[in-house]
């Protein structure tokens, strides 16, 4: 009864501030909706809860801005909770972001003809297929000051200045449970995109004997990285880890790995080079970056054989129980195959890699095949040059593209 009443208390505590609000909001709202003819004030926010949606909304947005109308003005709130504090400092240093835009947007949705003066989020489910990170900048400047912070803690590590690193995230099943608002729901409909960080511990070791740190990124996960190098920071377990480092190593990489989670948006929106592994659905692949892809296997149940190309898109599910119900095992990429897709894409940043003729048409034959697909022309347009599903990939699975 007490929880009743304190939940009925909290309630009518929300409504009365609301009503109050509404005093002043209600006739800013219609004073902003007669300057139309003169200058359009649009309201919005961000998906700020989620970072991989916060970051590149957020970074489109920016970029867009770039060609910006001057006769439109965007006000903006951020929803709480918020996923980065960093990167929600950063925006607001940038856009026009106040709290008290949020009761403007209450009732310019409520208030019917508001439609004009509303700025979504993202008008392409945070997906930039029309290229606009590409041809603007989409990049927040760090302050000086910000920029000493963050190399002077990699120079705490061990690192020294003009030494390259990576930033590698793997998503197991620790992955958004880290925040007690994620823990009220079941996450269990993704677990088809974990991976075993063990799997990747020899193409780790490759590259730290190339020289090359390599920094194991993650606000929460399951197991610590079991190989010791000086080379080698296991972040997640590191006591100095904040959302400042998140935002400042993913920007400032020579190179991301992931097996696609929210913080390689960062990498994305810095145009940083991003190596995509056990990335499923392919459909769903960023195409509009600097990008490899080596997507996990998916192999029918029944019979052994692997999905070709033409399948994967026929089968490019979102959900794990979808890829069960249609009897389809979901296996993911071995040791050997993560260390050569690594090694491709290490020798093409360093413009060693030996693309054959065999590669390139391979290369050309799946772009062919994926710009036909019905369900690839809703989520893309504009294909960045260097996109490209891994030629290793492609070399030791010669019936993909049958």
């Amino acid at each position: 009864m007490k929880m009743r009443v304190k939940f009925m208390d909290f309630k009518s505590s929300r409504l009365l501030v609301n009503l109050l609000h509404s005093v002043w909001a209600i006739p800013c709202v219609l004073i902003i909706r007669l300057l139309r003819p003169i200058i359009l004030i649009r309201i919005g926010t961000f998906f700020s809860g989620r970072i991989g949606h916060f970051v590149i909304d957020s970074g489109m947005q920016w970029a867009e801005r770039q060609n910006h109308n001057h006769r439109i003005i965007d006000l903006y709130w951020l929803e709480e909770p918020i996923s980065n504090k960093q990167w929600a400092t950063m925006v607001c240093r940038n856009f026009l972001v106040f709290s008290w835009v949020s009761y403007l947007g209450r009732w310019n949705r409520l208030i019917p003809g508001g439609k004009a003066n509303y700025r979504p989020s993202s008008v392409t489910d945070s997906r930039d297929i029309n290229g606009i990170m590409e041809n603007y900048n989409t990049q927040f400047n760090f302050s000086p000051e910000e920029m000493d912070k963050g190399r002077l803690w990699l120079k705490e590590q061990g690192w020294k200045e003009g030494q390259k690193f990576v930033c590698l995230q793997v998503r197991d099943s620790a992955y958004l449970g880290f925040e007690e608002w994620h823990t009220q729901y079941d996450w269990g409909y993704h677990s088809y995109r974990d991976s075993d960080i063990e799997t990747y511990n020899l193409a780790i070791r490759w590259l730290a004997d190339q020289g090359v740190w390599v920094l194991r990124m993650g606000k929460s996960v399951n197991k610590r990285v079991s190989i010791k190098h000086p080379r080698v920071i296991d972040y997640p377990f590191h006591p100095e880890k904040s959302d400042f480092l998140d935002v400042w190593l993913f920007a400032n990489c020579d190179l991301c790995i992931s097996t696609g989670s929210g913080l390689d948006a960062i990498s994305d929106v810095y145009r940083r080079p991003i190596l995509f592994l056990n990335y499923l659905p392919l459909n769903n692949m960023v195409s509009w970056s600097n990008s490899i892809n080596y997507p996990k296997h998916l192999k029918w149940s029944d019979s052994d054989n692997f999905l070709t190309l033409e399948e994967h898109l026929e089968h490019g599910y979102n959900y794990t129980k979808d890829y069960e119900e249609a009897g389809i095992g979901v296996i993911d990429l071995t040791s050997d195959e993560i260390t050569s897709v690594v090694q491709e894409c290490w020798a093409r940043l360093e413009d060693t890699f030996m693309e054959t003729d065999d590669d390139t048409n391979q290369q050309n034959q799946f772009w062919k095949t994926m710009r036909e697909s019905t369900l690839f022309k809703k989520q893309h347009d504009f294909i960045h040059p260097k996109a490209r599903l891994a030629s290793t990939f492609l070399r030791n699975n010669p019936n993909f593209l049958q």
